[in-house]
């Protein structure tokens, strides 16, 4: 085995040391959590947001090592270079950077009469429902965009500038019912809030978790996770790499 080779497999071990130790740390700070849940009081109508973020590193780049292999172990022009370095990117097609959890809070009050919804506000009639659930959403970089031309390699600098794709929403929210809580405050003439209805509920507690996580900045933490751990690679490889980000791509 060369020392190039000796080099790649002990970045690959680090780099699969980090996914244990990430791993670890996401169980560790989700079952903090699920603690929390269950002390969780509500001061009923009063509407309170939150967003608890948690970015987890999915070093897919486990994967990019062993098909980069082939492209910085073996000998020919900067021109097949790029060309075989596009054609691994590609075929990994999506790289998955960081995914948010976080807890919805939808509230929504009507009011009912004898199970018919009606305008006005009559004594008795109104029910306020709080609907409490967590949710995941999960971000990335779309690599199947990469082409030849995004990508600039220097043999004499060793340097290597990256152009991707700006990071996007993979997976549209999902909501854990298996955790949701329901809360009612009810007029004399309604009766209480049940999971059922909280499932009518869950389009907007979806909305939420999305938006909550794009202003919380998900996807631009999404590009920073991947610009990092690309950077720290190649450069511990040699390489000084820049990752850019377009979204002309």
């Amino acid at each position: 085995m060369t020392s190039k080779e000796q080099q790649m497999q002990k970045e690959i071990a680090n780099l699969k040391e980090q996914l244990k130790r990430a791993e670890m740390e996401q169980s560790a700070t989700m079952a903090a959590l699920g603690r929390k849940r269950n002390q969780f009081s509500i001061p009923f109508f009063k509407r309170t947001g939150i967003f608890i973020p948690v970015m987890t590193i999915i070093f897919i780049i486990v994967i990019m090592t062993l098909s980069f292999r082939s492209v910085f172990l073996k000998e020919g022009s900067v021109t097949n270079t790029i060309s075989s370095f596009a054609e691994q990117i590609q075929q990994l097609s999506s790289l998955t950077t960081a995914k948010g959890y976080m807890k919805a809070v939808v509230e929504q009050e009507d009011n009912e009469l004898f199970g018919k919804k009606i305008d006005m506000n009559i004594p008795g009639t109104k029910r306020k429902t709080l609907l409490i659930i967590p949710g995941e959403v999960t971000a990335g970089v779309d690599l199947s965009k990469v082409q030849e031309s995004d990508i600039q390699v220097d043999e004499e600098k060793k340097t290597i500038t990256l152009n991707l794709p700006k990071a996007e929403i993979i997976q549209q929210p999902s909501l854990d019912f298996s955790e949701a809580q329901v809360y009612s405050s009810e007029g004399l003439f309604r009766g209480k809030a049940d999971l059922e209805e909280g499932y009518a509920m869950a389009e907007l507690a979806r909305e939420q978790v999305l938006q909550e996580a794009i202003e919380q900045g998900l996807l631009e933490s999404a590009e920073q996770q991947a610009k990092t751990v690309i950077e720290t690679f190649f450069h511990r490889l040699g390489y000084d790499t820049t990752v850019q980000f377009s979204s002309e791509q």
